[in-house]
């Protein structure tokens, strides 16, 4: 067989290193490493470690793969975080949004509302209210006892914003409530209100007449009780 040129030899050195040569090459290779201390040298090198330069570029290039994963999965978090943040914010929005036009949380006064207060022949006490300028509103009737006594009341939303036209006492234009006996609780604190502050009304008084105007003959109609 004749022998490979030596810079053939050194071409192919990588492919016999690595076990990758036809077998018609790797004999011809091993046949020139025997009479070539150069080729011999090239192959020892091949198993050699490393240099610290080519490690240390080895090392950066596995640092920075990791840390361009990390920021991926960090911008992912981020992401995922900053939507369950919106979604959060979004729902407290909602919430309040519905929390201060629909519930009612704050008292109405005259300004709100007129009121008209009557006896009924059966000796209870009616209460009839619109609300000025026919504005429909959502509300509710609370109580609450002060020094004078237990106070019936009315009260709304914080803010004024007609979400809704449910057909129900508690969504229109007034009300009215008729007081036939009254609660222990009302009873022992020896007088009756309807409204609060200046505004408050006295409905009735432990050991005293309270003058109060007698009902008509539709208030009377309509608080009659149903055949």
């Amino acid at each position: 067989m004749d022998q490979l040129d030596h810079d053939i030899v050194q071409d192919l050195l990588p492919l016999y290193h690595d076990g990758v040569c036809s077998d018609k090459s790797r004999a011809a290779v091993e046949e020139h490493l025997q009479t070539c201390e150069d080729c011999r040298a090239a192959l020892a090198a091949m198993d050699a470690p490393l240099p610290e330069a080519e490690r240390a570029a080895a090392d950066d290039a596995a640092a920075v793969q990791k840390i361009s994963e990390e920021w991926k999965k960090t911008k992912w978090r981020a992401r995922l975080k900053g939507a369950a943040i919106a979604a959060a914010v979004c729902a407290v929005l909602v919430f309040g949004i519905w929390v201060l036009t629909s519930e009612p949380i704050i008292p109405m006064d005259s300004q709100d509302y007129t009121v008209d207060v009557y006896r009924l022949e059966n000796g209870g006490i009616g209460v009839d209210w619109a609300f000025r300028e026919g504005r429909e509103v959502w509300y509710s009737i609370s109580w609450k006892i002060e020094e004078d006594g237990y106070h019936y009341y009315l009260e709304r939303p914080l803010i004024r914003v007609e979400l809704f036209n449910f057909d129900n006492k508690n969504y229109n234009r007034g009300g009215s409530a008729m007081f036939e006996s009254w609660s222990d609780a009302a009873m022992e604190t020896g007088a009756i209100y309807f409204g609060l502050g200046e505004d408050s009304i006295l409905l009735w008084k432990e050991g005293e007449e309270v003058d109060l105007p007698a009902a008509t003959a539709a208030q009377e109609e309509a608080w009659a009780p149903a055949e």
